[in-house]
């Protein structure tokens, strides 16, 4: 990101299509002293007192690309306290403290945008608010962990067990050494109470979102517990097991929300969708069904989402939730999947997989 707000080529090209001109002043850094692939200017600070640098006053918009929670809560509550703009890709944070954040970030008048936190470089928080607002959303679905679409897409593949899979993706560096946050559907969760704030106007709970065996009877959370046999027997049936993250709006105004694996249609567009990429299929009346799919993840993904809502910014389009009003925590429903199953004979039993 840093890259292209110091190449006069990207900045250029930005002007020619009618965008604002950004100039990057500072980089927060943990090593001051050590040698950079990206060379600073000497008109670009580059210093470890991240506190320091979220109060410079010539500061407009702090980027927060730190992840997890601490100290990144603290210094993103600082720059929306001071009135500087937030751009953030941390679906953590958002997830855990999103309801607080807003609600701090609209009393201050400071914008707080995330397109980067769901999908990668796929645009789909601020259509969701902005293309969409004519029609009413009932649900969403689909792919949003590169990690275990790549794992399944190998299991599948190549006929590969579960630990063999996920020990490549490791090695291609898909995988980080300690995967738990993706191969249980915790990112997954994390990334489906972000997609639900813009899509049903509530915060849910991400801890409160069923992973995995609610969904899916006695399958374990995430992906960790599918075999080669649950694999094959889908494939037997024309599916493949896929990853999904579901909420639906009911009647009564409460959302379902659950990440489980599921066998879906080998010739679907979440069936088809393969390797890291990930897939969102919103349904929405009267529209129909829509799908927004592309890189999931990766440096050059974040990086565009990240300076696309700079550029918003910079057009004063504010936050990413928008015109939409401030969000309350809603009443979350845990009945999970309650269409057919899949259920593939193990060694200790069976386990059954929704079927989608």
């Amino acid at each position: 990101m840093a890259a292209a707000l110091l190449d006069e080529r990207w900045r250029e090209r930005v002007r020619r299509r009618g965008g604002p001109s950004l100039r990057l002043v500072a980089v927060g850094v943990r090593d001051p002293g050590r040698s950079r692939a990206l060379e600073l200017p000497a008109s670009v600070e580059a210093s470890d007192e991240l506190e320091g640098l979220v109060a410079r006053p010539d500061l407009d918009v702090v980027v927060e690309l730190l992840g997890g929670i601490d100290p990144a809560e603290r210094l993103v509550r600082s720059a929306l306290a001071l009135g500087r703009g937030v751009v953030t890709a941390n679906k953590a944070l958002l997830s855990a403290r999103g309801a607080s954040l807003e609600q701090l970030s609209r009393r201050t008048g400071a914008p707080l945008r995330f397109e980067a936190a769901v999908g990668g470089g796929i645009p789909i928080l601020t259509p969701l608010v902005r293309d969409l607002a004519a029609s009413h959303i009932g649900s969403l679905s689909g792919i949003v962990n590169g990690t275990t679409n790549h794992i399944l897409t190998a299991m599948t593949r190549d006929g590969t067990d579960y630990a063999e899979a996920l020990a490549e993706a490791q090695r291609l560096g898909y995988a980080e050494a300690d995967p738990t946050a993706d191969v249980e559907g915790l990112d997954a969760a994390a990334k489906l109470a972000i997609l639900a704030r813009l899509a049903f106007g509530v915060w849910l709970d991400p801890a409160r979102i069923p992973r995995g065996s609610s969904a899916g009877g006695d399958a374990a959370p995430g992906i960790i517990g599918i075999s080669s046999r649950a694999i094959a027997a889908a494939g037997e049936q024309g599916r493949v097991m896929k990853l999904l993250v579901r909420a639906e709006r009911r009647r009564d105004g409460t959302i379902d929300a659950w990440v489980a694996p599921v066998a879906v249609p080998r010739a679907s567009p979440i069936g088809a969708t393969d390797g890291v990429t990930n897939i969102i299929e919103i349904d929405a009346d009267p529209l129909g069904r829509v799908w927004f799919r592309g890189p999931g993840a990766g440096g050059p993904a974040t990086s565009s989402a990240v300076l696309a809502d700079l550029l918003a910014l910079g057009r004063g389009e504010g936050a990413t939730w928008g015109p939409l009003p401030e969000a309350p925590e809603a009443a979350l429903t845990t009945t999970g999947w309650v269409g057919p199953w899949l259920d593939v004979a193990t060694p200790s039993g069976r386990s059954r997989y929704p079927l989608l």
